[in-house]
């Protein structure tokens, strides 16, 4: 049987595996508002469907990577598929299988199934370890990923019940132990649903590359897909501010605070403010009536790194996020881990070409790199969104006193 008869079945095994689960926490959520919305009978027959369902996926998964470690393209290799703890040997495999698809790209195609999400269908896949350097590479280019809440997921599709942060409410407590305990509020949950998508990008590498240590060569890979996914992932997060439902419009120095406080108290720790370079310079123009500047450098952490009013100031450049309108700054301010999930499916591949335009006519190789993300506005409560063309001094308002000699 051939591998993608395989890899279809195992697609189609996940997707009726995603179904019931998607079913399993409907009816949770619909059981916690009407104990009696589902018999017994039917909870207990979707649990076994799910669970036969989960090992149909399982053995299909199994059949085509033994199919796939048996197939001729990769003859006499493993499967690309690394698991474990890191090791040297695992580092030169993947090279040394990144070397054979950079010379024979046409010997993997077998391994490349359009419009699915599997691992299978993904090409090479990057190593856990591989990966690692690659989110530790990322930390130094300015990501954005730290200030929002990311979780890992293993599925295409699925759902989570989201109850907002501010929105929940102390116990009673008890004054009387022989008085009943009061029925607590019921929380206001939300679903949020994700559903990974692609992100790719393609790149050229020169032949000579393949003459490379493989370290050398995994140091290349790593910069240039630790770069890439800096600012498509930096993109994807500043896409959802324009749907945070708090807004404001900034022209003078307590317009900043006001701003700022309009966010529910129980969101201010670990909030801050973002902007872009524009507006960050602006921003640090401003001062106060003392003639101190409206942004102090924050002296608890090394580096240049500023803070207004004990909250964190950052900054990307305009380039991606631009100005609201000539002239015209963004101020985000909030909770960014309450405001975002990006939805990580944790799955790096690459794929290799020689037949693109580029790559024939300069001799080259075609390297297209993915990653697997989606992100989603959990709470649209949790960020202001404001904007400012400029941010006027804060007026001195000092009376005289009446000991003061008149000038002249």
């Amino acid at each position: 049987m051939d591998l993608n008869t395989l890899n279809n079945a195992w697609i189609e095994a996940g997707h009726k595996v995603e179904d019931l689960q998607a079913k399993q926490s409907e009816m949770a959520v619909a059981l916690v508002a009407d104990p009696n919305k589902y018999t017994d009978e039917e909870v207990s027959k979707v649990k076994d469907d799910l669970t036969a369902a989960t090992k149909s996926r399982d053995f299909a998964k199994a059949a085509f990577t033994d199919a796939q470690a048996n197939a001729e393209v990769i003859k006499d290799k493993k499967p690309n598929i690394i698991t474990g703890e890191p090791k040297d040997k695992e580092k030169k495999q993947f090279v040394d299988t990144f070397k054979d698809m950079l010379r024979h790209p046409s010997r993997y195609t077998d391994m490349v199934t359009s419009g699915t999400d599997d691992d299978s269908a993904a090409g090479l896949t990057i190593p856990n370890d591989a990966q690692t350097a690659i989110k530790q590479l990322m930390r130094q280019y300015a990501s954005l990923e730290s200030l929002v809440n990311v979780e890992t997921v293993g599925t295409l599709k699925g759902s989570r019940n989201i109850e907002k942060f501010g929105a929940i409410t102390p116990a009673t407590r008890l004054t009387d132990q022989n008085s009943d305990i009061p029925e607590g509020d019921y929380p206001s949950l939300r679903q949020i649903s994700y559903n990974i998508g692609d992100y790719a990008d393609i790149f050229y590498a020169p032949n000579s590359l393949l003459a490379d240590s493989a370290e050398n060569i995994l140091g290349w890979l790593q910069q240039h897909i630790a770069r890439k996914s800096v600012v498509t992932r930096n993109n994807a997060i500043i896409s959802m501010f324009p749907s945070a439902t708090k807004k404001a419009t900034l022209a003078k120095f307590d317009d900043v605070f006001d701003t700022m406080y309009s966010l529910d108290s129980a969101l201010l720790s670990g909030s801050s403010i973002l902007t872009n370079k524009s507006g960050f310079l602006a921003l640090r123009k401003v001062k106060n009536a003392m003639g101190d500047y409206l942004i102090q450098r924050d002296v608890t952490q090394s580096g240049s790194q500023f803070a207004l009013d004990g909250h964190p100031v950052i900054w990307v450049e305009d380039t991606w996020l631009p100005d609201v309108s000539t002239g015209t700054h963004p101020f985000y301010f909030g909770n960014y881990k309450e405001f975002i999930t990006l939805f990580d499916r944790q799955n790096m591949s690459i794929t290799t070409s020689t037949q693109t335009t580029q790559a024939f006519n300069r001799n080259q190789t075609a390297i297209r790199s993915i990653e697997r993300f989606d992100t989603q506005a959990v709470d649209t409560e949790a960020v202001v969104a404001g904007s400012f063309k400029a941010i006027a001094d804060q007026t001195a308002n000092f009376a005289a006193s009446a000991t003061t000699p008149a000038a002249g």
